[in-house]
């Protein structure tokens, strides 16, 4: 079996669990779609997982799950997952125990725990090329043309045969990943409400240098900016007052965009101070939960992939 790793998005040292940057989750969300061809309903946005996962959907008879999909990146395991990892499962968490399903950011968890587990996924190395374990290689314009025509359809035993529960299949207990999220849920939002704001606190920072004297329209953008990935992405942080997070930041947004600001040091006392104070409130509140999970070691089981 040809072993070969490929980079996608992630650095070495980067984990799944945990978005270490509110910038980065942006850009990765936009280099994702661009590098895949997916459009954004076909993949998360959820900063729990620092890269994005693609959206399984029910597939007509004959079709594919990922056609429109750039052949080249289908050597990514994420476009191979098995059943019981890309889809979701009902559980008992709606009123009265009633069935809902996973949600995105307990998928995510699961995902990403099994990922790395595994080794399909490594912390140091990046991504197992799946294709590449079956003699196919996407740089190779036959072998492109090849998963091209399946991907419209055509019979391929060989790409048919793929199943990543031969990595993933590791534990005696098959839920020990849903298990491991659903426990995780709640304090890994907490910890990554916390890394995403003091990330987003280090914008608003490192935008004003008083000995550059920075210009009043680029402190405006940094923040309006900060306010709209603040907005998507700590919109579900609980306030104490009566204004929810989505509506501070909209509102945050819009006076950076269109207040009137006649000098730098008004626009820092006033937008600047309250998204600081805002952030820093939030990442000082939840900051626990980002220490509590600095000592969670990610499974791992001993596997030679």
């Amino acid at each position: 079996m040809d072993i070969k790793r490929r980079r996608m998005l992630t650095e070495p040292g980067d984990t799944l669990l945990l978005s270490k940057s509110s910038m980065d989750t942006a850009f990765r969300f936009t280099e994702w779609q661009e590098a895949t061809g997916l459009t954004p309903d076909r993949f998360t946005a959820d900063p729990i997982c620092s890269v994005p996962l693609p959206i399984y959907t029910q597939v007509a008879p004959g079709g594919r799950q990922f056609a429109s999909v750039k052949p080249e990146v289908m050597w990514h395991p994420l476009f191979w997952l098995p059943p019981r990892l890309a889809g979701r499962y009902n559980l008992p968490t709606g009123p009265d125990g009633a069935l809902e399903a996973e949600s995105t950011t307990m998928w995510s968890i699961r995902v990403a725990l099994e990922l790395t587990a595994s080794g399909l996924y490594s912390i140091e190395e990046g991504w197992l090329d799946i294709l590449a374990t079956v003699g196919i290689d996407v740089e190779n314009e036959v072998d492109l043309a090849r998963i091209e025509e399946w991907q419209a359809g055509g019979v391929d035993d060989l790409l048919d045969s793929i199943d990543l529960d031969l990595y993933l299949a590791l534990e005696n207990n098959p839920n020990w990943a849903l298990q491991s999220a659903m426990a995780l849920t709640e304090p890994a939002t907490e910890a990554q409400w916390a890394i995403l704001a003091d990330s987003l606190m280090e914008v608003i920072m490192d935008a004003y240098d008083e000995a550059a004297n920075t210009p009043l329209h680029e402190l405006r953008e940094t923040i309006a900016v900060v306010a709209s990935l603040a907005g998507v992405q700590l919109d579900e942080v609980p306030t104490d007052d009566e204004e929810p997070a989505q509506e501070f930041w909209d509102r945050i947004e819009l006076e950076a965009r269109d207040g009137i600001y006649s000098t730098v040091q008004e626009f820092l006392d006033g937008p600047a101070s309250d998204a600081m104070a805002w952030l820093t409130l939030t990442r000082d509140t939840y900051w626990e939960s980002v220490e509590d999970l600095q000592s969670l070691q990610t499974p791992q089981v001993p596997q030679e992939v």
